[in-house]
């Protein structure tokens, strides 16, 4: 195996993240795996994240394989920043890190190993929730115990879950090879607040699967305001745009017509919710 099919890009996605850009920069440079392409893609910060990262990327100039700086002149939401990135990625496989979230100096050997073995399985490792908040953060671990027994379910019965709720955390499962992604023609940008489901979904609706990957590898920030339902409006009504466009004819192909009905009458409630 060569050196260009062993490289692995690590996508740092990065928006008003100048407290917390550094520890995940960090933590991609002390990587056991050698063979890493950085990627930070920037959706326009107001703070000075842009400058925070060009000094990381001076201080660290030779560390790593490649390093790459993207910014833009619009903010597009995740799915665009990842879809820029993705054009500059020519690594094998690709992980998408946020930049207040960082990873285990085994986390990229543990994917990479997972993925060479397991073809055509996308893996989900386990995630260490942190915050420094006074949050209680509960929901959001029996979240991810949830999204460990959905990992270790067959090809169809993962799809026929998925169809009918997110179970994946994000940042566990999305170690993708690179290949498939751009099969599946990137991210749909037409989902500013919520670039992993749509994706997800179209990739198991292609006969892929994710497989489960007993280890903790990433570090995933809870802050209070990320779990409080105000917060969560824009989220659903995200979801009820994904389910009337395409949920409610992957579920009526999948013989799963009368729940596509059934969800309808709750998503058009949410359609309906005050907030943007």
């Amino acid at each position: 195996m060569d050196s260009t099919s062993k490289l692995v890009s690590v996508v740092v996605q990065a928006y008003n993240s100048a407290d917390t850009i550094e520890r995940t920069l960090d933590s991609v440079c002390a990587q056991t795996y050698s063979n890493i392409e950085l990627i930070i893609t920037d959706d326009l910060s107001k703070d000075n994240t842009l400058e925070v990262a060009a000094d990381w990327i001076k201080q660290h100039k030779g560390a790593l394989t490649k390093i790459k700086l993207v910014t833009t002149d619009v903010n597009t939401g995740i799915s665009g920043s990842n879809n820029r990135a993705l054009k500059q990625i020519t690594g094998k496989y690709a992980i998408f890190l946020a930049a207040d979230d960082y990873m285990t100096p085994d986390a990229i050997q543990e994917y990479f190993d997972f993925c060479e073995k397991n073809t055509g399985v996308i893996p989900i490792a386990k995630v260490v929730l942190f915050s420094e908040e006074n949050c209680d953060f509960s929901s959001v671990q029996e979240y991810c115990n949830r999204c460990y027994a959905f990992a270790q379910l067959d090809q169809k019965a993962q799809y026929r879950k998925l169809l009918v709720q997110n179970r994946i955390v994000s940042p566990a499962a999305s170690f993708y090879p690179v290949k498939l992604l751009r099969k599946l023609k990137g991210f749909d940008e037409a989902y500013r607040w919520m670039e992993d489901y749509p994706i997800n979904l179209r990739i198991l609706k292609r006969g892929y699967r994710f497989g489960y990957l007993d280890k903790q590898l990433i570090y995933y920030r809870i802050s209070a305001g990320s779990i409080t339902g105000a917060n969560q409006i824009p989220l659903k009504k995200t979801e009820a745009k994904l389910f009337f466009r395409q949920k409610f004819w992957y579920m009526v192909g999948a013989g799963m017509g009368w729940e596509a009905i059934k969800q309808s009458k709750s998503w058009i409630k949410v359609l309906f919710l005050r907030g943007k």
